[in-house]
């Protein structure tokens, strides 16, 4: 930004003792203080705080693209029927035979 050499340090510390006088410059300089540390607090808070946002935004945005890809991997084309299906079901038509009814002894016809 800038920088003050030992010159213009001198130059400011000797205004600033013509502009307030030797008794109120240490209250001054203690405000001056205050004011830096207080600023600081507010700049480091305001900081953290958009870091927190912009970190809970981007997990956001991973966890869409999650899904957003597993609804892909789920879904990835037109719905088109199956070779061989017509697409005409009827309630009439009997239902595939189950393993557990096509093995042997487990159904008895008595």
């Amino acid at each position: 930004m800038f920088s003050l050499g030992g010159s213009e340090l001198f130059i400011v510390a000797l205004i600033a003792l013509l502009l307030f006088g030797p008794d109120k410059i240490p209250q001054l300089a203690r405000t001056i203080g205050r004011f830096t540390r207080e600023f600081n607090k507010y700049k480091d808070l305001m900081g953290s705080t958009v870091r927190a946002e912009i970190y809970k935004a981007d997990w956001k945005v991973k966890a869409d693209e999650a899904d957003n890809a597993r609804g892909e991997e789920i879904y990835s084309g037109d719905l088109q029927p199956a070779e061989g299906d017509t697409g005409d079901a009827s309630v009439d038509d009997e239902p595939a035979a189950t393993p557990s009814a096509t093995r042997s002894g487990a159904m008895s016809a008595d």
